[in-house]
């Protein structure tokens, strides 16, 4: 078991079962639906799109509302028991992965062949080593055809997340119960993940910074933590 496996586990299990329990659950309409005009351009509806750290499974259903097969993985074995209990959905699967162990994404690709990937808010906490084995898994995932869209937090949403940490409030008790739990986004170069991506075999065809919109209040006041989106596509690609 990765150190993640445990730390996501224990988050899902203590997370409340409620709509906005933490910063990151955020309603679909701010997320999967208004990013489509993106990620619809680089994913293919051919291939099977997996849903790369998918949590609750509340932005998996809403991807399967575009794409006809949609697998929604997750580290956390509490999470995918989540998934499957609240965001069952025709269409959709849901099972455990953990990218930190590379021939479990080549087991599934083994499965399922070539996908395209949906990966929101995932890799900001690994550490550089992690990081490589992390896109590693990714390369497996989508093979020599697929594509990929990537949604992560910003070196800058270290520094935005502590200043959080130090208010009062919502804000301060929801980012306060993720951080307990899990890592703060790790410090790194604003492109090393575009260079890692291409590293592993990934051809990067835009980037651009896109916040990430938390919500933050029971009322959904949202609260914007300093993000970027990646679109690329397996080198084999044609």
């Amino acid at each position: 078991m990765s150190r993640f496996e445990a730390m996501w586990d224990r988050f899902w299990t203590d997370l409340p079962p409620t709509s906005g329990a933490s910063p990151w659950d955020v309603d679909p309409t701010y997320v999967a639906h208004a990013h489509i005009h993106l990620f619809g351009s680089v994913l293919d509806p051919a291939k099977p799109v997996i849903d790369v750290g998918c949590g609750d499974g509340a932005q998996t259903a809403a991807i399967a509302t575009h794409f006809d097969r949609v697998i929604g993985v997750d580290v956390a074995p509490s999470a995918v028991e989540r998934a499957r209990k609240y965001h069952g959905a025709p269409g959709v699967e849901y099972e455990q992965l953990d990218l930190l162990q590379p021939e479990q994404a080549a087991a599934l690709h083994e499965r399922i062949g070539d996908a395209s990937l949906y990966v929101r808010t995932v890799l900001h906490a690994f550490t550089p080593d992690e990081l490589d084995r992390a896109v590693t898994s990714l390369a497996h995932l989508a093979g020599s055809s697929g594509g990929a869209f990537f949604y992560e937090l910003a070196p800058a949403s270290r520094d935005f997340i502590l200043g959080q940490l130090k208010g009062e409030g919502g804000p301060a008790e929801k980012f306060g119960f993720v951080f307990d739990r899990v890592p703060l986004p790790v410090a790194r170069e604003d492109d090393a993940l575009q260079r890692k991506l291409e590293a592993a075999g990934f051809d990067i065809l835009s980037t651009a910074p896109l916040d990430y919109q938390g919500t933050v209040t029971a009322e959904g006041r949202h609260v914007n933590v300093p993000a970027f989106f990646v679109m690329a596509r397996a080198r084999g690609a044609r």
